[in-house]
């Protein structure tokens, strides 16, 4: 809010250096007096909010399922309050933006045209305030542009749930004025769409379903009936699918995250490439060694067998004696996510690699990964990774960046409805989870399995969730809504099992004690527990102190003051 109060004075400023009787249009720039005249103008200026969509990043190095370099003070709970805060600041920035341009609709309503960008405005507006939610809790409702005199400036925080109602009012009318995908064609593909609307609402309404149930605060079922029918707008629509890699289907769940997977059927909303803007700048190319996201013992361990059963129940699991055994027997998504070891790199551009087998970047030589002393925890991500390093360019990544995909609709309606009902009938599942385990060829879930096999059904959604959008950002936030932060967080980081291994044989120079730790199964130790910490406060971040300081109406979260 800073930036935007900053900016409000610099506008004020400049237009009180004019007098009543002066000629108030500029000759050097573009003015009210002259923008918002026709449809193009709001165009224009509800492109400028995309690149507000983010980019890649080191995701999930915050939460149990991914390393990066070194210790953060997210994941370990040694943060403290800041003067600032980039959440804070860039989505009040962009809110401002959308305010401007939702006002100007409204005066302006004869415009032919500038309804849908109007609409996208409301999405990213929504957008804003659910990324605030998340973080802060309660939030300042800004609904309007603002100048100096307003009292809204110095605003006192907003009750979540009537933020929460005012993001779901913007996203209900914005789906009323924007497209469907199919009809989104030429330039105008990869714009908000009716289906974004949607499919952010019932990312809403679950986070805020989730968070009422676990958090005692408010009517979770009806936002969870929210969360269900959103989705289902999405999934009866019939406008996206999943993406299938036609020259080698096996490896259709990594190929839908880099270059190939560009405007994919399962993509609802995503920041596009631009050949002269560049903008995201994460990823990896298979050739570099890759200390970002390096995958944990809690994630690989997550992925079922191809009968369906944890790695725990079924006979099925190959063990952990070699470097590659427990790859074998798994769900298709565990190598398409994490490097299978042995693999390695022929020379600069060239690869081990070929799409009609699956026996990826395998080779008898002495291995290029893993490199334990790189990646952490003995395991590389996959996902993200192209194989071509001419085409990866820092600052201009050429994988467009996925905000929305349709497997996530599919996992909010089969949460959704659990979590409200307590069960969930095997046509739902056959309507959402199965559709994903269907498309990797791994069993139906079903509630006859479940009890057959001694499973939870709750924790077999959640797996599902957290290996399909694994890397994506969601983990944290997820064990915050469901308040299992608190009881999964403060844990040991593991990595692959070393002693007794091949990792052991093959790698005699790393030396337990000095160059690794290892706990009394013989598994690294990435990070101890003793450094983790985990607080109730943790929950929800600190509001910024100088947001505090300029606006005395507003008060610190819980823990933080």
């Amino acid at each position: 809010m800073k930036r935007y109060i900053l900016y409000i004075l610099v506008l004020v400023l400049i237009q009180g250096a004019c007098t009543q009787d002066l000629d108030l249009i500029p000759k050097d720039r573009i003015s009210d007096a002259t923008y918002w005249k026709k449809a193009d103008d709001f165009k224009k200026a509800a492109t400028d909010l995309y690149s507000g969509l983010g980019g890649h990043d080191a995701f999930d190095e915050n939460s149990d399922i991914a390393f990066g370099e070194s210790t953060n003070s997210i994941s370990t709970g040694s943060y403290f309050p800041n003067e600032s805060d980039n959440t804070w600041d860039d989505a009040y920035k962009a809110i401002r933006a959308c305010n401007i341009i939702i006002e100007k609709g409204e005066e302006n309503p004869e415009i032919e045209g500038a309804g849908s960008y109007v609409a996208e405005a409301r999405w990213f507006r929504a957008f804003n305030y659910h990324k605030l939610v998340k973080r802060f809790g309660d939030v300042p409702l800004i609904t309007k542009s603002l100048d100096v005199t307003d009292e809204e400036l110095f605003a006192s925080r907003s009750p979540r749930t009537d933020v929460v109602k005012f993001i779901l009012d913007d996203l209900d009318k914005a789906a009323t004025a924007l497209l469907k995908e199919s009809d989104l064609t030429g330039s105008d593909q990869g714009r908000i769409s009716q289906g974004a609307a949607y499919a952010l609402k019932a990312r809403v309404a679950l986070f805020e379903g989730t968070w009422a149930k676990y958090h005692n605060g408010g009517d979770s079922n009806n936002f969870l009936s929210l969360a269900i029918s959103a989705s289902e707008m999405v999934i009866n629509s019939g406008e996206y699918s999943l993406f299938e890699y036609t020259p080698a289907p096996e490896w259709s769940y990594r190929y839908k995250f880099i270059l190939q997977g560009n405007d994919n059927p399962g993509q609802i909303v995503a920041r596009r490439y631009d050949t002269d803007l560049g903008g995201h700048a994460f990823g990896f190319w298979i050739r570099g060694a890759g200390t970002s996201n390096s995958p944990t013992r809690n994630l690989v361990d997550m992925y079922l067998c191809t009968d369906g059963l944890p790695i725990g129940k079924s006979n099925l699991f190959m063990g952990r004696d070699k470097m590659d055994s427990e790859f074998e027997n798994r769900d298709p998504r565990l190598m398409n996510t994490v490097v299978t070891p042995g693999a390695r790199v022929i020379s600069d551009g060239e690869y081990d690699f070929e799409v009609n087998t699956s026996n990826i970047l395998k080779d008898p030589i002495p291995q290029k990964y893993p490199a334990p002393l790189s990646q952490q925890a003995g395991y590389k991500c996959f996902k993200y990774c192209g194989e071509f390093g001419p085409h990866w360019v820092w600052g201009k990544l050429m994988n467009f960046y996925h905000v929305i995909r349709y497997a996530e609709v599919l996992l909010i309606y089969a949460e959704a409805t659990y979590e409200k009902d307590g069960s969930i009938s095997d046509a739902d599942l056959d309507k959402s989870i199965n559709v994903l385990r269907q498309h990797v060829n791994m069993p139906d879930l079903t509630n006859a399995f479940v009890t057959a096999n001694g499973l939870d059904m709750l924790t077999e959604l959640r797996r599902e969730r957290t290996i399909e959008l694994a890397f994506e950002g969601f983990r944290r936030e997820d064990l915050l809504r469901w308040k299992e932060a608190e009881n999964v967080l403060p844990n040991d980081i593991k990595g692959v099992k070393w002693v007794g291994t091949e990792f052991e044989t093959h790698f005699p120079d790393i030396i337990v004690g000095e160059h690794i730790k290892v706990d009394n199964e013989g598994f690294i130790i990435v990070e101890s527990s003793s450094i983790r910490n985990f607080q109730s406060k943790h929950y929800l971040f600190p509001i910024p102190l100088k947001q505090i300081q300029l606006n005395s109406n507003l008060t610190q979260n819980p823990g933080w003051e």
